[in-house]
């Protein structure tokens, strides 16, 4: 009897996008309830609509090449077959890179909606944002062009020749696919790195309640799942490359760049989620609790699509009480309550730190005009 795990691999193939599919709507969910919704959720929405395109192209894939069986169980394939083959393995790469850097646009976003305008936060931000926009059409684009003319990716089957054990085919030009793959692959755990070390400087100078504050860092570090996914992703093409497994299509590896793109989408759901939670139960986060920052600033940030419950209230003072309940009453200079909410707040007038379903975040209204980074 023939073995095979390739209905393991076609299960993981499934599992992660419904995974993100949950977490996404669980995100919608929150933005609906706060009635808000930013650049960044929209973003996150079209990775998760590639992810799932991603994942129906894998899926052919693994079926096409047989992956999941023994390389001597798997019979000799028709020319027909190779071409179908490339043709997926191509829009498995156009797809895989956007969906990664759509995600990481997300968290840029959302990190700079955030509101901290210290030069050591958003300059290094705004200069990833951009890194991460020419990384990805860079990618797509030497991805598509990797074989000129282009249909000889997957075409060249029909013309190849071998000669002394050599194909020959004078027809097209490729470039080298193994540095290509593992370049982009590199690049991506080193872009991962940076965007994730910025919520540690951000977290840096607050003070608050131990518990608070580490929950607080790992909502907004929840990524570092993700470079972790994506190391092992590295060493899986490296010996991929190096040809020294003998049987390498016996293996659940092909999964691995699927399970990577929808672990960095249900990553980037965390903040909605704590959000939710705090929605649900005010004090899980350790809402009752004040908190007090040293010399960091923040400001309600933009980034909003047509919310009509955008915060208006960054130009005048703020006092905020907080009850034992851990509710909260913000009270405004025209007087009254002007907004009930999860809050975990300082009593200083100029400075209101606040983590609610409202903010997702840390935000400090009344920013000091002196405020540096």
């Amino acid at each position: 009897m023939v073995q095979t795990i390739q209905p393991q691999a076609l299960a993981l193939v499934i599992l992660f996008p419904a995974m993100s599919t949950l977490m996404v709507g669980l995100r919608t969910w929150s933005r609906y309830l706060m009635k808000q919704f930013y650049w960044d959720d929209a973003l996150v929405l079209l990775a998760w609509a590639l992810a799932v395109a991603y994942a129906g192209v894998c899926y052919k894939w693994i079926k096409v090449e047989h992956f999941g069986y023994h390389v001597w169980d798997i019979p000799k394939p028709s020319v027909h077959t190779e071409i179908l083959a490339q043709q997926l393995n191509m829009a498995q790469q156009l797809l895989y890179n956007p969906v990664l850097c759509i995600v990481k646009a997300s968290v840029i976003i959302f990190l700079l909606r955030l509101g901290d305008l210290r030069r050591r936060v958003r300059w290094p931000l705004l200069a990833l944002f951009w890194f991460n926009l020419g990384h990805m059409i860079s990618v797509f684009f030497a991805a598509l062009t990797q074989c000129l003319p282009i249909h000889m990716y997957w075409d060249h089957y029909k013309t190849d020749r071998v000669v002394n054990g050599q194909v020959v085919n004078p027809h097209y030009h490729c470039f080298e696919e193994e540095d290509f793959s593992l370049t982009t692959a590199g690049l991506a755990i080193f872009t991962d790195v940076l965007i994730l070390c910025i919520p540690i400087v951000m977290m840096w100078n607050l003070r608050m309640p131990l518990g608070s504050k580490f929950a607080v860092g790992i909502v907004l570090s929840l990524g570092w799942t993700v470079t972790a996914v994506s190391i092992v992703r590295f060493k899986i093409f490296y010996d991929y490359w190096q040809g020294d497994n003998p049987d390498p299509t016996y293996s659940l590896g092909t999964t691995i760049s699927g399970i990577e793109t929808n672990v960095a989408i249900i990553t980037s759901c965390g903040p909605a989620m704590k959000a939710l939670i705090t929605h649900f139960w005010p004090k899980f986060f350790g809402g009752s609790h004040d908190v007090h920052s040293g010399d960091v600033y923040y400001s309600s940030g933009g980034y909003e699509m047509n919310s009509r419950t955008a915060w208006k209230s960054a130009t005048r003072s703020t006092h905020s009480h907080i009850d034992p309940s851990g509710s909260t009453a913000e009270i405004g200079e025209r007087g009254g309550v002007a907004n009930s909410q999860e809050v975990i707040t300082s009593y200083d007038s100029h400075k209101a730190i606040k983590s609610g379903l409202g903010n997702d975040s840390l935000v400090v209204e009344n920013m000091p005009s002196s405020a540096k980074g």
